[in-house]
């Protein structure tokens, strides 16, 4: 009875530490694409006392499709990048901008987690995770793409918001398709490929959008990396004598995030 007391009480003890410890981050939400400030107490941990602290940092523990933080180094040599720093005693701060850490685009991230371990590995923390990235909200407004960046490599989707046109003939299209442009990087930008009347997914009365993943829409040469593409949302409108006329919306350039 007295072993099992004894075991109740450590298992509290080491719970109620780790629990006071868990870190913090300014701001308290944050999307894949803000920079957070965050904050480390080590008290308590194998790593109390140390004046370096050097984070292991990971992405979307237990969904998927992570990696390891760009800043991470080698486990028995930790990059420098990796490095905390030191505010006072036990308490450590590292600043960082999900994308930019684990080189995936915002559509990629869900969470991350971490640890804090000496460079050379013989010391860490416990894990700390998961800690969920925000999804990135959106004004609604005529056209618009999600996400917000994103790598070439991603799936991408393109919207029109007819009820948010202005243009009449906009306002009245159907038969709604998309035309897509694909420029490579060059310092002056070439055509790698177009797509012409891809049909639009109505999601409602008044909404359609077009998803695609670039290199499985388009072939892309060996060594070349996109730029940019441009999309344009086409289709018709009936004139005076009820026969089709095609019109189209303006054409919309974005611009590639390279984040590996």
């Amino acid at each position: 009875m007295k072993k099992l007391i004894l075991s109740i009480i450590l298992s509290f003890s080491v719970a109620f530490v780790f629990g006071q410890n868990q870190p913090t981050f300014n701001p308290k939400t944050f999307t894949a694409e803000d920079e957070v400030i965050m904050t480390l107490d080590v008290t308590g941990t194998p790593m109390a006392g140390q004046t370096d602290v050097y984070l292991w940092m990971f992405s979307n523990d237990g969904v998927g499709g992570g990696k390891d933080a760009l800043t991470n180094g080698q486990w028995g040599s930790s990059s420098e990048s990796a490095k905390m720093t030191r505010v006072s005693g036990n308490i450590f701060t590292f600043k960082f901008t999900g994308t930019t850490l684990f080189g995936q685009s915002p559509a990629e991230l869900i969470n991350f987690g971490f640890l804090g371990k000496s460079k050379d590995g013989t010391k860490q923390t416990i894990d700390f995770k998961p800690f969920k990235f925000d999804p990135l909200v959106f004004t609604a407004s005529q056209f618009r793409v999600f996400p917000a960046k994103m790598d070439y490599t991603d799936m991408t989707t393109v919207y029109f918001h007819q009820d948010l046109a202005t243009d009449q003939n906009l306002q009245r299209m159907f038969d709604v398709k998309v035309t897509l442009t694909f420029y490579n990087d060059a310092a002056t930008p070439t055509v790698v490929a177009t797509r012409t009347a891809l049909v639009a997914t109505k999601e409602s009365a008044m909404l359609y959008s077009y998803s695609f993943i670039p290199e499985k829409l388009i072939t892309i040469p060996a060594g070349t990396k996109l730029g940019k593409f441009s999309y344009q949302f086409t289709g018709s409108v009936k004139d005076a004598n009820g026969a089709n006329v095609p019109t189209s919306g303006p054409v919309n350039e974005v611009t590639y995030t390279i984040f590996n």
